[in-house]
């Protein structure tokens, strides 16, 4: 290989590749913290929680406010029906619109909490809880004519898209709390956190000549698939000041460390025949695929603060607030394979090189700073019923949420959401209480760009993936409706 193009090689690729995958729209919502809440009063209540709560969430939100859990019980929050909407105008261009319907039956909580006869002043409980659970599919097919490479009248342009995520937690735990004094509490939640990730992310474009016998198909291609799980851990030291009408509660959720994880990771990027529009002397394919590697997931610290307060003989108003710290850009899979490439003359240096310093397979993810806030409303009708109601935000916290080419991430949402909820419990006979609550969330308005216009495809000026542009509207809708069960009766001690 000759000097000059040992020099201009990593220009042409990187001018190239930085054009073609330059940062797609972005779409599924697995990027917010505060997509769940757990139990129904604090899911009510719009997860203004930390406070206090005489609910068995407690276990989850604010350990030391299991003080205010008068009897052993088991609480099952085992039915969320949840319907989430999506449509995103202009997605992918002008009139290139993007939308999926997501149903799903899936638990939110088991709880119990236990007052150990010969020490009154401590309290232990345990949970199991699974959340962030989201499956989205997005598709989009575009066909055309357009003048989009140097060959005299229009070419047929074809396009497709595809985009498939499958995200799910469980977490379970104990948490204990010891009162120190008739008004302080102070708890401790422990936490072992499985994640599981299932990812697939195809872009392909192909331009086809009306006159086949003279030239060939020009294309280029993207594909990523990804499956991983990861197993971590989490401590939450909680404290809270409580008084017959006035709570004030903290709990810090520590940093998550890591035990284990694996997972198997492909991924291929291919040109062929844009060699004659000036971006590239040659056609070029990059492909790598790691099997059973190791994996790593962190989640930042947050700090929680929740304040309880009875403004009548039978209402409370609670608020919190959560702030979650920002994670500096991690690799979660650091990729140890060599890149399979061609021509044989690119090195895995160079490939290095234009991916930011990592490699070819490798992909990470950082997380910028998020407070969310809650506040809810609890009104106990009679000595059997309540009804509780509130709202919360739901922030993205994704810093990186697009798919870059030197920084490969999952695409996800970029919008904010807020939601409300409605609630209401009713004590049945036996020592029993049925509880329901109803919540809707909505993506807050927000125009951004589209950055893949599928319908100003033009190899010399935007390497086939369009001039980008204002006009990109997204419409997020989430309906949920939850069902619980509190059994206390069947755990009360014999007399």
């Amino acid at each position: 290989m000759n000097k000059q193009i040992s020099i201009s090689l990593p220009l042409c690729l990187g001018k190239l590749l930085l054009i073609c995958l330059f940062p797609l729209t972005s779409h599924a919502q697995d990027n917010h913290y505060w997509n769940d809440q757990f139990g129904i009063k604090a899911t009510a209540l719009g997860g203004a929680a930390v406070g206090g709560l005489d609910d068995y969430s407690m276990v989850y939100y604010n350990a030391a406010a299991m003080a205010l859990v008068g009897k052993r019980a088991l609480s099952f929050s085992v039915n969320a029906y949840q319907i989430r909407k999506f449509k995103q105008q202009n997605a992918l261009g002008p009139e290139q619109d993007l939308h999926s319907t997501e149903f799903s039956v899936v638990p939110n909580m088991i709880a119990g909490i236990m007052i150990p006869k010969k020490f009154p002043k401590w309290h232990v409980g345990y949970m199991l809880l699974s959340k962030n659970v989201h499956n989205s599919k997005l598709n989009s097919f575009h066909s055309a004519q357009y003048d989009a490479i140097d060959l005299p009248g229009q070419e047929d342009f074809v396009s497709t898209y595809a985009q498939e995520i499958r995200n799910i937690e469980y977490s379970v735990g104990f948490g204990i709390s010891y009162d120190a004094t008739p008004h302080l509490s102070f708890g401790l939640t422990h936490m072992g956190i499985f994640k599981s990730v299932k990812y697939y992310n195809d872009y392909s474009v192909t331009v086809l000549p009306q006159d086949t016998s003279s030239s060939q198909d020009t294309r280029f291609s993207s594909n990523i698939s990804f499956n991983y799980w990861d197993v971590k851990a989490m401590f939450k030291p909680s404290v809270l000041l409580h008084y017959p009408k006035f709570r004030l509660g903290f709990a810090a959720t520590l940093p998550t460390f890591n035990i284990v994880g694996r997972g198997t990771f492909f991924r291929e990027f291919s040109t062929v025949n844009l060699d004659g529009e000036g971006l590239l002397p040659f056609d070029i394919s990059i492909a790598s695929k790691s099997t059973r590697t190791k994996v790593r997931h962190k989640n930042p610290a947050s700090f929680s603060l929740g304040v309880s307060a009875q403004i009548s003989e039978n209402v409370w108003l609670h608020a919190s607030a959560e702030t979650f710290l920002k994670q500096n850009y991690y690799l979660i899979h650091d990729d140890p394979t060599e890149a399979q490439h061609y021509p044989e003359f690119i090195t895995d240096s160079v490939i290095v090189a234009l991916f930011g310093g990592q490699k070819f397979l490798s992909y990470g993810e950082a997380s910028r700073p998020v407070t969310n806030i809650g506040i809810g409303v609890e009104i106990q009708v009679s000595k059997k019923a309540g009804i509780q109601f509130g709202a919360h935000t739901d922030f993205n916290y994704n810093r990186y949420p697009v798919f870059t080419f030197t920084r490969q991430n999952i695409q996800s949402s970029q919008y904010n959401r807020m939601v409300f909820a409605l609630g209401g419990n009713l004590d049945l006979k036996g020592g029993k209480r049925a509880s329901i609550v109803m919540e809707f969330g909505f993506a807050l308005p927000k125009t951004t760009n589209y950055t893949v216009d599928f319908t100003t495809p033009n190899a010399a000026r935007n390497g086939l993936t369009g001039d980008h542009g204002p006009g990109v509207k997204t419409e997020a809708y989430s309906y949920r409706l939850m069902i619980e069960l509190t059994l206390g009766k069947l755990l009360e001690e014999d007399n």
